[in-house]
């Protein structure tokens, strides 16, 4: 088996509780047809494969339901969101909402112009494009940009105040948009690393 297969990792994926359902359900399914009637499970898993191959082609090229920016724009609204009025104070659901979506915008930037791409609608990893657009831990990653290089030992996540439910980073930007409040620390610990990987990407957007 592939190293690749052997370490699988669907963290990085951030699928959806429906899906994560469903490839509970679908393997399930397979391991009783390998258990109870082998003979049926690779007739099964073919099925499986050939549908795969439909719904991607269905689904055309990966993105297509999003609107496409190339380097420059990005990096264009990096500065933008920094740049703005609301920012300067940086204790308003507004300016943290607008430090993420910086943050967003740098990242990608700078991940296209190192893999000498010129728009996100030249990107084939699905890893990188999730569904909402927002998972920052997946563009750390890809950009090799460590916690401790940000100062941290983690990656920071959050609770909310009512019901304490927890969440990663990449969940933020719903918790300041819909006004859902945080607790206090951990929405200062969140907003202090975002601010200091904002510092990370003015050192390297335009290398």
């Amino acid at each position: 088996m592939p190293d690749s297969l052997a370490n699988l990792d669907l963290s990085p994926l951030n699928l959806d509780l429906t899906t994560l359902k469903a490839i509970e359900q679908l393997l399930n399914h397979i391991e009783l047809l390998i258990n109870e009637e082998p003979e049926n499970a690779v007739t099964f898993l073919y099925k499986i494969k050939q549908e795969i191959v439909q719904l991607k082609g269905q689904t055309g090229k990966l993105g297509t339901d999003i609107i496409h920016l190339g380097v420059s724009e990005l990096r264009q609204s990096f500065h933008a969101h920094l740049g703005s009025d609301q920012i300067q104070d940086n204790k308003s659901p507004s300016s943290h909402l607008l430090i993420f979506y910086a943050v967003e915008c740098g990242l990608k930037s700078i991940w296209l112009k190192r893999n000498k791409l010129n728009s996100t609608a030249k990107i084939q990893d699905q890893s990188v494009l999730t569904k909402d657009g927002h998972n920052i831990t997946v563009w750390l990653k890809k950009l090799g940009i460590s916690a401790q290089s940000l100062g941290s030992n983690k990656i920071p996540g959050f609770r909310l105040e009512r019901g304490g439910s927890s969440w990663d980073v990449g969940k933020a930007h719903q918790a300041w948009r819909y006004g859902v409040r945080m607790e206090f620390q951990d929405e200062k610990v969140l907003v202090e690393w975002l601010d200091s990987l904002c510092n990370w990407i003015k050192n390297n957007i335009s290398i």
